[in-house]
C-alpha cells in the first residue's frame, strides 16, 4: 500500500472518530436535559389537597355531685411574727378540728396558701441647722412671729428609716368532703370556730370522666349525623375523618357562700346539691369523593 493511499485511510478514521465523539456528546447533553426536566417536574409536583367538609356537634349530659370543696382561713395582726402565727394557728387548728369531727381524712385537707407580710413605719431624724434655715425662710416670707416653731412638715430629715412596726400572718386551708350530708355541719361548725373567708361550698363530681363521655358520644353522633344529611344533599360519599377537635364545659356550681352569710351558730345551713351539667362540643372534618 503506497504513502498516499494510507494517509487517505488515516484521515477517514479520524473523521469517524470525531463524528462519532459529536454523537455521544450530543446522546450526553439530550440524556442530562431530560433528566434535569423531569427533576424539575418532581420538585414542582403538588399534591392535591383532597375535597371536604366540616360539621359540629353538641352534647349535654348531667350527674349529681358526688363530691363538695369547702376552703377556710385565719388572719392576724401582731407586733411580733410569733404572736400572730400563734393566733393564726388557734383558729385554723379549731377549722380542722371541726371537719376531722366530720370524718374528713387528712389527705382531703390541703393548706393552700401561708403568708407574712410585715408593717413598716418612716422615721426621721431632723437636720438642726436645714430645719432652722428652712424655718427662717418661711417666717420671712409669711411674717410668722418671732416666737413661732418651726412646724414638723418644714423639718428636714438626717436620716430616714424603715421600722418594722408589726406583722400580718394568714393561712389558707381547703377541704373535700365525700360524704355530702356532712356539708351542713361543717359550715356550721367552721362558723363557730370563728375562722374567716370561708367559701364554699362548691360541688363536683369525684371522677367526671364518665359523664364527659357521654356527652362527647352525644356531640359525636349529632355531627356525624349532620356530616351523613350533608353528603346525601351534595351527592357526595364521606370518606375517612381528617381532622377532629373537641373541648368540653361543666355548668355552673352552686353560688360560693361568703363568711358574712355563714349561718348563725345554733342553727343548721341548709345546702341544696343539684346537678352538674356537663357539655361537649365536637369539630369533624370529613374528606368526600
Amino acid at each position: 500500500m503506497n504513502e498516499t493511499v494510507l494517509h487517505a485511510l488515516i484521515r477517514a478514521s479520524r473523521s469517524v472518530r470525531y463524528t462519532a465523539t459529536a454523537a455521544l456528546a450530543s446522546l450526553a447533553l439530550f440524556l442530562l436535559l431530560e433528566t434535569a426536566s423531569a427533576a424539575q417536574a418532581i420538585f414542582n409536583y403538588t399534591t392535591v389537597s383532597p375535597d371536604t367538609i366540616t360539621v359540629s356537634g353538641e352534647g349535654t349530659a348531667t350527674a349529681a355531685p358526688d363530691t363538695a370543696t369547702i376552703s377556710f382561713g385565719a388572719t392576724a395582726t401582731a407586733d411580733t411574727v410569733e404572736t400572730a402565727q400563734t393566733q393564726v394557728a388557734t383558729a385554723i387548728n379549731a377549722g380542722l378540728a371541726v371537719v376531722k369531727a366530720n370524718g374528713v381524712a387528712e389527705s382531703d385537707i390541703t393548706t393552700d396558701s401561708f403568708s407574712v407580710s410585715p408593717h413598716y413605719s418612716n422615721t426621721c431624724t431632723p437636720d438642726i441647722q436645714s430645719t432652722t434655715a428652712t424655718s427662717v425662710g418661711v417666717r420671712s416670707m409669711i411674717a410668722l412671729p418671732s416666737n413661732s416653731s418651726p412646724s414638723v412638715s418644714s423639718a428636714v430629715c438626717a436620716t430616714s428609716d424603715s421600722v418594722v412596726t408589726g406583722y400580718d400572718v394568714s393561712e389558707d386551708v381547703s377541704v373535700k368532703i365525700t360524704d355530702l350530708t356532712k356539708v351542713s355541719a361543717v359550715l356550721t361548725g367552721l362558723a363557730k370556730a370563728k375562722v374567716t373567708n370561708i367559701t364554699g361550698p362548691n360541688f363536683i363530681l369525684g371522677n367526671p370522666q364518665t359523664v364527659e363521655a357521654q356527652a362527647r358520644g352525644i356531640a359525636i353522633g349529632k355531627a356525624q349525623q349532620e356530616a351523613q344529611t350533608l353528603a346525601d344533599q351534595l351527592h357526595v360519599r364521606l370518606g375517612k375523618v381528617v381532622s377532629y377537635s373537641s373541648n368540653n364545659t361543666t355548668g355552673s356550681p352552686i353560688r360560693m357562700m361568703a363568711a358574712s352569710e355563714a349561718a348563725p351558730a345554733n342553727t343548721g345551713v341548709s345546702v341544696p346539691v343539684g346537678q352538674n351539667t356537663y357539655n361537649e362540643n365536637v369539630s369533624i372534618t370529613y374528606e368526600i369523593h
